[in-house]
């Protein structure tokens, strides 16, 4: 039997020290608990994912000395001990450092960490580039991102899809569309599309569209902003993107590409950008430094390859973005 006070340190809020909650947490909900006995604190794991270490070696029990380093998961925390009172002062003394410390160095961490590099790896979950199977090859065509669990949705462009979905009937030349996430190689079949209703081929204006996963797997939808995330945007507003051009990019094994640039203009329901937008990025996810996302891109200034192999961007830098109002309209709609 344990005698004196317990703290319960862990990422849920009932616990008597709450662990930040960072990006992609290695800390569990109840992670570990120091135990006062006898007046010597004890530091126990209480089955946590991914272990608690002291000093750097896994533990599942060990008493602490003033100086220990307790790593709970993915956060570390120095151990400080109040000296010669009560029991109870101890203890107090013992969260005050704790609390104070896990803080300190959270802070430290996401100060370090540039909110681009969270978005990447968030996105590299979350963002599909869509292909045309055929023959045994595999053909690159646009990107789209995860935008609803419950029905497998990816959000693209209503353009993307209208050229995916071209002569998949042809009996000749059998074709099977596809969208394969970042990093990844298994491609994963499409079963039903649905175009914004009042996009017109050529035209920027509600070009957006929704593609739905044969089989319902399972997705990481996006963080998608509202008006009020849109019209907060201005001139110099940082933004990044990401996506799979198509001249560097591998469709047996996509690896997407971040980019990160700001509001050249705001034209609403338009954002002109740079982004490095390129054929092949049509349809990728555009974030605010929030992760949250803002828009889709619709297209770039292109021109025609001097050697003949398709389009290149006109190194203008005039790109694109429909602003993510256009997609929120197209999900509300019946399908």
């Amino acid at each position: 039997m344990f005698h004196g006070p317990r703290v319960r340190i862990g990422r849920s809020r009932d616990n008597d020290v709450t662990l930040p909650e960072l990006e992609s947490p290695r800390s569990s909900a109840y992670h570990a608990e120091a135990r006062l006995e006898d007046g010597e604190w004890w530091i126990v794991d209480l089955d946590s994912t991914n272990g608690t270490l002291l000093n750097g070696a896994p533990i599942a029990r060990a008493q602490l000395s003033a100086g220990d380093r307790i790593s709970f998961g993915d956060l570390d925390v120095v151990v400080g001990i109040g000296s010669g009172r009560a029991k109870w002062f101890a203890a107090g003394a013992a969260i005050a450092v704790i609390v104070v410390a896990a803080g300190l160095l959270a802070l430290a961490r996401q100060w370090r960490r540039s909110p681009f590099e969270r978005i990447a790896a968030s996105a590299s979950q979350s963002v599909y580039l869509l292909a045309v199977e055929q023959g045994g090859r595999r053909m690159a065509t646009a990107t789209a991102f995860a935008v609803d669990s419950e029905y497998a949705l990816l959000a693209t462009n209503a353009h993307v899809v209208e050229s995916l979905t071209r002569g998949l009937n042809d009996p000749e030349k059998p074709q099977r569309p596809v969208a394969v996430v970042s990093d990844r190689d298994a491609a994963l079949p499409i079963a039903r599309i649905w175009i914004h209703p009042e996009w017109r081929k050529g035209s920027v204006a509600h070009d957006v569209a929704l593609v739905e996963l044969a089989g319902h797997p399972t997705i990481e939808p996006l963080k998608l902003g509202d008006a009020r995330s849109v019209d907060q945007l201005r001139r110099g507003t940082s933004l990044a993107t990401f996506g799979f051009p198509a001249v560097s990019t591998d469709a047996m094994r996509p690896r997407g590409r971040l980019a990160v640039d700001v509001v050249g203009d705001v034209r609403l329901p338009y954002l002109e950008t740079g982004l490095m937008i390129a054929p092949g990025t049509s349809g990728s996810p555009v974030f605010d430094a929030t992760g949250t996302v803002v828009g889709v891109v619709v297209g770039g200034d292109f021109v025609s390859a001097t050697d003949g192999r398709g389009r290149q961007p006109s190194g203008s830098g005039v790109n694109w973005v429909i602003a993510v109002t256009a997609l929120r309209e197209l999900l509300e709609m019946p399908r």
